[in-house]
């Protein structure tokens, strides 16, 4: 399983990443983290929890850090990127533009906008997990802790959950062909 969490920004806008979702990330083969850390030891404490870590940088995060990573699971390319610079916030016409020219990505997982969000054009798949800690941020209004776990074996399955009375409850269930995001593009 794939952990993916955005926008923690630990300890300026939250105290600490949320126990439900750090023991996710502790079950996770890899933990994306799409940026707006706001410290190194953020990053630090992450590597911890798993050693198996990809982050990028968020307008945020003051430390260096990639802008843009890719990794391939699966046959499956997946691109990670933030979002800053976007406007407006999220645009999924760019977002899509920056997977498949920039990333060459079959899957982008990004962040910025702390709202969840799963979205699919064509041959294409934008994952938004939100805020980790629940915290608003541009329009975003405070909200309870989100992360997205995929899930890869016969299919592609996306599960969007959120942190509700201390529980991470599955808010949306996404499953998709595996071959329909199988491209020439992972190694």
């Amino acid at each position: 399983m794939i952990a993916v969490i955005s926008d923690s920004h630990v300890p300026n806008r939250a105290p600490e990443i949320p126990k439900k979702i750090i023991e996710k990330i502790e079950e996770a083969e890899l933990v994306v983290h799409c940026g707006d850390l706001a410290t190194e030891k953020v990053y630090q404490e992450l590597e911890q929890f798993n050693e198996d870590l990809i982050v990028v940088k968020g307008n945020c995060d003051f430390f260096d850090l990639p802008s843009s990573e890719t990794f391939d699971r699966e046959g499956v390319r997946f691109g990670v990127y933030h979002g800053t610079g976007i406007a407006p916030r999220g645009d999924h016409e760019t977002l899509l533009n920056i997977a498949r020219n920039k990333l060459e990505a079959d899957i982008l997982l990004h962040g910025h906008t702390h709202q969840e969000e799963i979205f699919r054009e064509d041959d294409a798949l934008l994952l938004n997990p939100g805020s980790c800690t629940g915290v608003g941020g541009g329009s975003a209004r405070p909200s309870e802790p989100t992360m997205i776990e995929i899930g890869i074996e016969d299919e592609l399955e996306i599960k969007l959950l959120k942190l509700e009375e201390e529980e991470m409850k599955v808010k949306r269930k996404e499953s998709y062909p595996l071959q329909e995001f199988k491209s020439s593009k992972s190694e």
